[in-house]
């Protein structure tokens, strides 16, 4: 059994931060990802979540360390996620895990007709998934790819989001996929921020 993943009914899947500087932020990024990695030209990864040198990006980018400033958010690691060519059938349903609660993501690249779907999986249900170890926290969580398909069939949508406009705080531990539409494009790029504090005043649900 999980216990971490605790009430997510208490809390929001997604809350809009300001805009601010987010075209400096966008062409700052594409400049460092295009110098200092193949992500632009990557056509058949399936991974999602690339590890980079997050020091030189945020050396590189002013532009993002300014917008943690004015949103009054530290953060304490940044990775990107790539979804290419070869996930036109989206990236797998899962759940994040501590210490990676609540994410700021931002918009990058190709961002347009991509969906982030978060679904509401009562404990009891997620319970009855095998357990795996996550790559990136090494805390065990549910292994819920067999149901990525499918589980619009199975379980309540709790919203189905477009990041494009805005960056956003990301609610990673409710059940979610990443799921392409006809007109998307690749690949699709985002940066994800991980804040040294979760932001739970922002995330509580009214």
């Amino acid at each position: 059994m999980i216990d971490y993943l605790g009430d997510q009914t208490k809390h929001k899947a997604v809350h809009e931060l300001p805009v601010y500087n987010l075209k400096d932020i966008q062409k700052e990024v594409l400049q460092w990802v295009e110098k200092n990695t193949d992500f632009l030209d990557d056509k058949t990864s399936e991974g999602f979540w690339m590890q980079i040198d997050y020091k030189s990006m945020a050396r590189s980018c002013p532009a993002l360390i300014k917008y943690f400033r004015h949103v009054k958010i530290p953060v304490q690691e940044i990775t990107v996620g790539v979804l290419t060519e070869s996930m036109t059938g989206g990236f797998a349903l899962h759940h994040g895990s501590p210490e990676r609660n609540f994410k700021i993501n931002f918009p990058i690249l190709n961002t347009d007709d991509v969906y982030t779907e978060w679904y509401d999986i009562p404990v009891n249900e997620l319970e009855k998934f095998p357990e795996e170890i996550n790559d990136f926290s090494g805390k065990a969580c549910y292994k819920l790819t067999s149901i990525h398909e499918t589980v619009d069939t199975l379980y309540p949508l709790r919203v189905a989001y477009n990041m494009h406009r805005c960056p956003i705080v990301f609610n990673s531990l409710i059940p979610h996929r990443v799921m392409p539409g006809p007109d998307a494009k690749y690949p699709r790029i985002i940066l994800a921020t991980m804040p040294m504090k979760d932001p739970l005043e922002l995330m509580q649900l009214s």
